[in-house]
């Protein structure tokens, strides 16, 4: 018996798809490596819209200049406090006070406590439309999907309708973060 060899078209055949099999296999190796590199080099934004909370915060620095963030997306069960110092990218110096688990913010993007004047946390009252002085620190207010979720005094959480923060250097707690706009002594429910 004699052996014959292989067709030349079939080998030919043969290992014209044996190419495009190994061609494919090293383009989608070559993607996903690409991707899981890109993935990692840029995190996709853990704060999507089912996870957080939208806000919007406002600096004024006390010499008439402002800065807002509107719609600012932050975790769910963040802080005021953690928001602050996203925002500020770390430009910000405070005291943690363990008695009452709190920051007392002394300066925020190089404006700093002196004197009279001070930093202080207005929230936006949405029935109002008016702004009220907060009796309660950054570490106690965290926004939510359905407003401003506050633990008061013997540790049961209050929710106000607000979608606004601001924080206000200023010498008196009398005058709202925004000139003219109006102040009420609490959020009505």
């Amino acid at each position: 018996m004699t052996e014959s060899s292989p067709r030349p078209e079939f080998v030919r055949s043969r290992k014209f798809y044996v190419g495009i099999i190994l061609v494919a296999a090293l383009v989608l190796s070559s993607w996903y490596g690409a991707s899981q590199y890109l993935q990692h080099l840029y995190p996709a934004n853990s704060t999507s819209s089912a996870n957080s909370a939208s806000i919007n915060v406002m600096f004024n620095y006390g010499n008439g200049s402002t800065n807002w963030f509107n719609s600012t997306l932050v975790p769910r069960g963040s802080s005021f406090y953690n928001t602050t110092v996203s925002l500020t990218n770390g430009r910000l110096e405070a005291k943690y006070y363990d008695t009452f688990h709190e920051h007392f913010v002394s300066s925020i993007n190089g404006v700093k406590n002196s004197g009279a004047s001070y930093w202080e946390i207005w929230i936006y009252c949405t029935r109002d439309r008016a702004w009220m002085s907060s009796s309660w620190g950054a570490d106690l207010l965290k926004p939510t999907t359905n407003g401003l979720s506050i633990k008061n005094s013997v540790g049961h959480q209050v929710l106000l309708s607000s979608n606004a923060l601001a924080w206000s250097y200023q010498a008196s707690s009398d005058t709202p973060p925004l000139p003219g706009a109006a102040k009420v002594d609490l959020c009505s429910s």
